[in-house]
């Protein structure tokens, strides 16, 4: 079942009430119920305990950032569609949310092709379509070894497969590193001052505002060396920020 709530007279939310494994299907409702009746702080809250008291659900984020969406928070929302995409990358919903919190922050999605081809599949579907690729691909060398007579007539399924059990293998070696690589944090608070140096008393040079996604490229105490989508850098109080897992 489908549930549509009207965001900001702009937008079709989607508050889909999906499967949410262990949770409870009782408490999962009654956030949504939540939500429905208005009352986006405490249906968020309802969402929260969710997570805290179960496994992740992509369904739970993304109601999650819907009820944070509509209650003034852009940062906690794109965290949580964000967070949402992790486990169901191909969500249309969760994308075309996340894009819209975009947009209502003025910041456009610069995600190239090659980073959106990686991140269209969990790190655990490249994992099964590797395995895939090389258990055909054995067979068809045990067939070979198994029946002489068909060797040459599969010599060529057999480097076929082979070639694309290395593509495969190079693809999830590719997103293993995306993911090491692009360590996406989100800011949660109405502003933070971005300094040169991981102190107080550095002078600001900028500032980054809710909603704002940056790249974590280093850590000192409690500070983050972070760059944003402009490409400036600079650090930043870790408690302005919430990484993406």
């Amino acid at each position: 079942m489908v549930r549509r709530t009207f965001l900001g007279g702009l937008l079709w939310l989607m508050l889909l009430a999906r499967p949410v494994g262990a949770q409870p299907a009782a408490e999962f409702e009654a956030a949504n119920k939540l939500f429905e009746q208005g009352k986006f702080a405490d249906a968020a809250a309802a969402y929260e305990r969710m997570l805290t008291n179960g496994p992740a659900s992509s369904a739970v984020h993304f109601n999650l950032g819907n009820a944070r969406f509509k209650s003034g928070h852009p940062g906690q929302a794109i965290l949580h569609y964000h967070r949402a995409l992790r486990l169901s990358p191909r969500d249309p919903d969760v994308r075309a949310n996340l894009q819209f919190a975009r947009k209502s922050l003025g910041v456009a999605d610069e995600t190239g092709l090659g980073e959106q081809a990686l991140r269209a599949l969990t790190l655990d579907e490249w994992a099964w379509l590797l395995g895939a690729g090389l258990g055909a691909w054995f067979l068809l060398l045990a067939a070979g070894e198994l029946l002489p007579g068909k060797r040459a007539s599969l010599a060529m399924p057999t480097k076929t497969l082979g070639t694309v059990a290395v593509v495969l293998i190079a693809l999830l070696a590719a997103a293993q590193w995306d993911r090491r690589a692009n360590q996406l944090a989100v800011v949660i608070v109405a502003e933070t001052p971005v300094r040169p140096g991981p102190m107080a008393e550095s002078k600001a040079t900028y500032s980054l505002r809710d909603g704002a996604e940056v790249q974590v490229l280093e850590s000192k105490d409690d500070w983050w060396l972070v760059r944003d989508a402009a490409q400036r850098s600079g650090w930043v109080k870790q408690d302005a920020l919430v990484r993406v897992p």
